[in-house]
């Protein structure tokens, strides 16, 4: 969240999982979620989140089972997912200078 655009990347993930979420008939105890999320954001502003800890450590994160299943989900359901398919796209490349 202290980055103004990482912090856009991250809500345009939010807002692409939330339309799939809806598509699949999900129901969400919320209706806004960008304002969901950056309240859960809020409430731990020191969070050091697990791929963020991988990439420390050079590790590979599970960005296939997060933001690559939202690519995945979105092409079945015929759903753009941008930002989920450029973030998958840099980690994997980044991830694959770890050796």
């Amino acid at each position: 969240m202290g980055n103004p655009d990482w912090w856009q990347i991250a809500l345009g993930c939010a807002r692409e999982v939330y339309a799939l979420g809806r598509a699949r008939k999900i129901a969400f105890d919320f209706d806004d979620p960008l304002e969901y999320v950056t309240a859960f954001g809020r409430k731990m502003p020191e969070a050091r989140p697990s791929m963020l800890l991988d990439h420390h450590a050079k590790r590979a994160s599970e960005i296939d089972a997060i933001n690559g299943m939202a690519v995945e989900l979105g092409r079945k359901l015929g759903i753009p997912t941008p930002y989920n398919e450029a973030l998958s796209a840099v980690i994997r490349r980044r991830e694959s200078e770890f050796g």
